[in-house]
């Protein structure tokens, strides 16, 4: 009788790791030829969300509106003034441009009568959470 359990017990233990010693499951991490571009898109995207807090600071709404119509504006926005961050917001069922990242709204204030005549439906928001 303690032979037959110990027999059972062994199968038991074979048939449990035997897996476990064949799998090879996320041991090999291939690399592409585009991880410089990925990596560089990352440290971009993480820059980005460190400069651009929207929950502290004031910024310039240019738009609240469809998707396609948000985006045109937003290249060219983009285009015009490379030097301020800008950002496209989704809030349902619409989409927000904002731009500027100031920590006073008397700045946020500067940018909006600087491109007030090119937008003229922009206005400084201090976004909640």
């Amino acid at each position: 009788m303690n032979k037959l359990r110990f027999y059972k017990v062994f199968i038991i233990l074979i048939l449990t790791n035997l897996p476990v010693v064949r799998s090879h499951a996320q041991i090999n991490i291939t690399e592409t030829n585009d991880q410089k571009t990925i990596d560089l898109l990352l440290d971009r995207k993480m820059s980005q969300n460190n400069q651009f807090s929207l929950y502290t600071n004031f910024s310039v709404q240019l738009k609240n509106g469809l998707k396609e119509d948000v985006e045109t504006l937003y290249k060219d926005f983009t285009a015009q003034y490379p030097e301020i961050d800008a950002t496209i917001i989704f809030a349902n069922p619409k989409f927000k441009l904002v731009v500027g990242n100031f920590k006073h709204k008397i700045e946020a204030e500067h940018l909006l009568k600087k491109i007030i005549s090119k937008y003229p439906d922009a206005f400084v928001v201090k976004l909640k959470k």
